[in-house]
């Protein structure tokens, strides 16, 4: 019997003279959580994308499955192998039913045209069973949340006899508590045998479910270590090629005065928010994910309809209808989707940076582009954006710098008030301290951030205030002094 399930030899990865992936070797064991850890761009995904089938490895690369060599030329050869990979953005069929999707890679194996329907929901009911969910097998999967489709997602693998899954950022978009279920999910496979390669940037949850941990910096592989035998602070260290001393950077600014109060703000989703912004402040929301703490950003941005409360602004009672008069009023929205409502993905960077300023840039009716490229450049700089060029498309950027751009995009129109939803979702903790030290010298310039986050270490660091949400409802404001990840939880969680 061969040592390993998977292996992999001398891997490296070139795209058009860029070398992106060089040598890594990892040797996978049956039934053990193996985490690739590193910054975005560190060559992950690249990675993956080789193991999957996507990308052929340069000249000199081998991968082993159970001892045998393997060369894939498509993701079916993978499968079939027994490597199946759940993405970050998931491959389901929404206008499936569930089992249709949990047994779309064996539908050629079953017999008979008639009795297909019921083996199919019967393969789905087993597999669902084992992990422990209550999903009906005939619900389309357009109805299921998110951590219900990553559940349908590991199942379709299960079904297919998978010995080893690759999950990429399970835990990116969904719920505390839901993020709970899908890691005990990840235990019980690995007691069964299946081998799991689990990408996560979130160090706690790694901490929890992994055996070994193998860092990724500029497509090199740092070393592969036991989880036991190393720490966070030296994990950061390898990630980045430094230690990261204070991530959670901001001052303390001295508040100024009040430049937006809520007084029992209503829409569709939520009742009753009362609040206070001051110049300078960092003013956070907490809760659950569902808790509708980003529907109250978009009441206050005009994109939701206000159904009831009052609103001033700057003094000025403020009736929010649309985004544009938000904007006008010194308003910014960094939202929390940045690939489907931050950027235009298949636009250059200098589009994407310059889109906002391009009506007040202009020379007798045209755009003036010499204009445009130099506030973009200033951008670029301000918040080091890491590219060669400005005429690159925004989607080919590291998340981390993408969300500079959804950011700088912004800035340029000098905004008094940022909303800044999820400002560090989906990336790395070097590119994390960035975000967070672009805001602290945003607010010591006297810019206020209204800002909500899911990450309670990043909330109670960097926030003056939180409000935490529950169910559409105002729990509490919590001051700095008596911020803790306990109170925060425990409004988020009682009624």
């Amino acid at each position: 019997m061969a040592q390993y399930i998977l292996e992999l030899k001398n891997i490296g990865k070139t795209f058009s003279g860029v070398n992106v992936l060089r040598g890594v070797n990892l040797q996978l064991e049956k039934g053990e959580v193996h985490v690739l850890l590193g910054e975005n761009g560190a060559g992950k995904s690249t990675l993956i994308k080789i193991i999957s089938g996507y990308h052929h490895p340069d000249k000199g690369g081998e991968i082993y499955v159970e001892g045998e060599r393997k060369e894939f030329a498509g993701p079916k050869q993978p499968k079939d192998a027994g490597i199946h990979t759940i993405y970050q953005e998931l491959t389901l069929c929404k206008d499936m039913t569930v089992a249709e999707n949990i047994v779309i890679d064996k539908q050629d194996q079953l017999k008979g045209f008639l009795l297909k329907r019921k083996q199919f929901k019967e393969i789905a009911e087993k597999v669902l069973k084992r992990l422990g969910s209550d999903i009906s097998p005939d619900e389309m999967v357009r109805n299921l949340s998110i951590a219900e489709q990553q559940i349908v997602e590991i199942g379709k693998a299960i079904s297919a006899d998978a010995k080893v899954i690759i999950m990429d950022e399970p835990t990116s978009s969904i719920s505390h508590k839901d993020s709970e279920r899908l890691l005990e999910i990840v235990e019980q496979l690995r007691d069964e045998g299946v081998t799991i390669i689990y990408i996560s940037h979130r160090l706690q949850e790694i901490a929890r479910i992994a055996d070994r941990i193998t860092v990724l910096r500029d497509g090199n592989q740092i070393d592969t270590v036991k989880n036991e035998a190393v720490t966070e602070e030296e994990l950061i260290a390898m990630m980045v090629g430094r230690k990261l001393e204070d991530a959670y950077t901001k001052e303390r600014v001295e508040l100024g005065e009040v430049v937006l109060k809520v007084e029992n703000m209503c829409s569709d989703v939520f009742t009753d928010i009362s609040f206070e912004v001051h110049k300078g402040e960092i003013f956070g929301f907490g809760g659950l994910v569902g808790s509708k703490r980003t529907e109250v950003l978009e009441t206050i941005f005009g994109v939701r309809p206000m159904t009831g409360g009052k609103i001033w602004l700057f003094g000025e009672e403020y009736v929010p209808t649309t985004p544009k008069q938000a904007i006008k009023r010194g308003m910014a929205f960094v939202t929390e989707d940045r690939k489907k409502t931050g950027l235009v993905l298949c636009l250059p960077i200098l589009d994407n940076l310059s889109m906002l300023n391009a009506k007040g840039s202009t020379k007798g009716g045209f755009l003036d582009f010499k204009r445009l490229k130099e506030l973009a450049q200033g951008q670029r700089e301000a918040l080091n954006i890491r590219i060669s060029t400005m005429g690159l498309p925004v989607q080919t950027l590291s998340g981390g710098n993408q969300q500079k751009v959804a950011l700088g995009k912004w800035l340029d129109i000098k905004p008094k008030i940022i909303l800044f939803d999820e400002p560090t979702r989906g990336i790395d903790i070097g590119a994390k301290a960035e975000i967070y030290k672009i805001m602290a010298g945003l607010v010591k310039e006297g810019v206020s951030i209204i800002m909500v986050s899911s990450e309670l270490p990043e909330l109670i660091s960097v926030a003056d205030n939180i409000l935490v949400m529950n169910s559409g409802r105002m729990r509490g404001i919590i001051g700095r002094e008596e911020i803790s990840q306990e109170l925060v939880m425990s409004l988020a969680t009682t009624s």
